[in-house]
């Protein structure tokens, strides 16, 4: 095997893409609103979940709201820890993540850019650790080759800044991964020299024995490490599962002689989670059976394959190419968008190119890491999918089985060190660019302040009390315009399900407010209307008994990122 020969100047290049991307994490830690699921993590590390009542068809100040996204501070700490436990159990997700914000939060407070901190801090240990896991595979240029990937990618950028548990999760991926091999290379050296000195009159010499003890130490906190982030992974997120599995896999294909400690090291980290399992997840289960119901879909044995086919390929496009730009993609409102699957088309074929190479290379090792890591998660998912009739692998945009980016990452970094020669270089900092273009792209070609816009509005009369109309009461909504909206000027809101707010608003309307903010939903989330011509006439209904008390004043279309951040804001003024 030949190494491509080393440019002087790649390594401070690829020094300089970790910088920039590490630089662009806190340039838009504000950038952006929080999203609909970012504030019901907010919600929940707040530890005030159980508080929340969905808002019934009768005004309500939005103060009220409001104060469920701050920590309560009557209350001790461990009162809150227990709610927020208990808050969980209406959750699909653990809790470890909603603990790390809490703690985080009573030290901090809820602003957007405390809040995300610790996510942008979380993602800088995972590319530390890539790096880390690179230079253990690939040498010093390796680490950071795989360094600059991460921190670049378009989808682990998004998460980055995204208030949720995706970004931790990647953390205890990348570590799992890293200790793992880190320990199979720590043993099999070990092994080669203790086979050369067997019979060997040094092998009972003072410094041997004395290196062999430094091996041990390793060994125990290696094994400790890996079953620590095992623990972490599924404590994060329960998909962690999938790269359990490939680790086992791992295990088993390059373990060797000790592949035995290694899966009862995996075993004790599952384990560790046994008394979360036995409490908290069962109560998760029953609570939220409907989430098994969302990915779901019954057709055909050709339509259910094709669909299948549609979630690996666009899931492939968010991962390593696309990130979250896809989500604006047309159509608006459907999961699926054909320009992402053929794009995921072209990742495939990418992915298979870099499986050729490396295996033309004779680099059998690196490329059986790089597939049990990267691809394979992929496939036990898919496989998990078709045999169940479900469709997680597409689910939240690819977010499901994020962990099998670092591995799929840590491939492209293998074939790009080992398989490209000359053109190695340029290369990686193409691929590495176009990583630059989307992700700055994602986050300044999208307008994202839609509640900025409705709390303009609010506070533009700061002596006029106002009542805030929406025909959505969905949580993540709500919140979101709770969180926005200052509470010290008199705002009430009125948010119902679409079909009762033509028969909630005159009642409303009888609080003789000076004036009427109509926030239109495109997408309601919950209980949306049943057909077009349906919701035309919900909204005609509205807009009539609006105008026949107030004002059409100013109207103003609002978009984020996808379909349930279109609204249409209007601005009536009452006598």
């Amino acid at each position: 095997m030949n190494l491509p020969k080393q440019s002087p100047v790649f390594i401070p290049c690829l020094i300089l893409s970790v910088f920039i991307g590490i630089v662009i994490r806190f340039v838009f830690l504000t950038h952006h609103e929080l999203w609909y699921d970012e504030v019901l993590s907010m919600l929940l590390s707040s530890g005030q979940r159980t508080a929340f009542k969905s808002p019934e068809a009768v005004p309500i100040a939005i103060k009220e709201y409001t104060r469920l996204l701050s920590i309560p501070m009557d209350t001790g700490l461990v009162e809150t820890l227990k709610n927020l436990l208990k808050g969980t159990l209406g959750d699909p997700h653990p809790p470890l993540f909603y603990l790390g914000q809490h703690l985080w939060m009573r030290g901090l407070g809820n602003g957007v850019a405390a809040m995300r901190s610790l996510v942008v801090l979380s993602s800088l240990a995972a590319i530390a650790g890539s790096y880390g896991l690179g230079k253990l595979l690939l040498g010093r240029q390796g680490g950071w080759l795989l360094a600059a990937l991460m921190t670049l990618n378009p989808f682990f950028l998004s998460h980055s800044l995204n208030l949720r548990m995706y970004t931790l999760l990647v953390l205890w991926v990348v570590l799992s991964e890293w200790s793992l091999l880190a320990l199979i290379k720590l043993d099999k050296t070990h092994d080669r020299q203790a086979d050369l000195q067997m019979g060997n009159s040094q092998l009972n010499h003072p410094l041997a024995l004395k290196t062999f003890a430094a091996i041990g130490t390793q060994r125990y906190l290696l094994m400790a490490a890996l079953a620590l982030c095992v623990t972490a992974g599924l404590m994060s997120q329960y998909l962690f599962a999938y790269m359990l599995l490939a680790l086992a896999v791992l295990v088993l294909v390059i373990g060797g002689r000790h592949w035995l400690q290694y899966g009862l090291t995996l075993t004790v980290g599952v384990v560790l989670t046994l008394p979360w399992v036995f409490w908290g997840t069962r109560q998760q289960a029953n609570n939220r059976s409907d989430v098994l119901n969302q990915i779901s879909e019954a057709g055909s044995w050709l339509t259910t394959s094709y669909r299948h086919l549609q979630d690996i390929s666009q899931t492939l496009a968010n991962h390593l190419l696309l990130g979250h730009w896809s989500t604006g993609f047309s159509p608006l409102d459907a999961s699926i968008k054909p320009t992402a699957v053929v794009a995921g088309f072209g990742v495939m074929l990418f992915l298979l190119m870099c499986l050729i190479g490396l295996y033309r290379q004779q680099e059998y090792y690196l490329l059986t890491v790089g597939f049990i890591l990267g691809i394979l998660p992929l496939l036990i998912a898919l496989g998990l999918d078709i045999a169940t009739h479900k469709f997680t692998v597409g689910f939240g945009w690819g977010r499901s089985v994020i962990v099998a980016l670092p591995g799929c990452l840590l491939l492209i970094a293998s074939w790009l060190s080992r398989a490209t020669g000359r053109w190695q270089m340029p290369l990686s900092l193409a691929l590495l660019s176009l990583y630059l273009a989307v992700g700055i792209g994602d986050f300044t070609l999208r307008d994202r302040h839609m509640f900025h816009t409705v709390n303009n509005w609010v506070t533009a009369a700061p002596n006029q009390s106002t009542l805030v109309v929406m025909n959505s009461m969905a949580w993540g909504n709500v919140l979101r315009l709770s969180y926005y909206i200052d509470p010290d000027y008199p705002a009430d809101m009125l948010a119902t399900h679409p079909k009762d707010l033509p028969y909630a608003l005159p009642q409303a309307l009888q609080g003789n407010y000076n004036r009427v903010l109509w926030l239109n939903a495109q997408n309601p989330v919950w209980s949306a209307a049943d057909t077009e011509a349906e919701t035309q006439q919900i909204q005609q209904a509205v807009e009539t008994t609006l105008a026949s008390r107030c004002q059409l004043s100013q109207h103003q279309p609002l978009s984020g990122t996808m379909d349930i951040d279109a609204f249409e804001l209007s601005l009536y003024e009452c006598d």
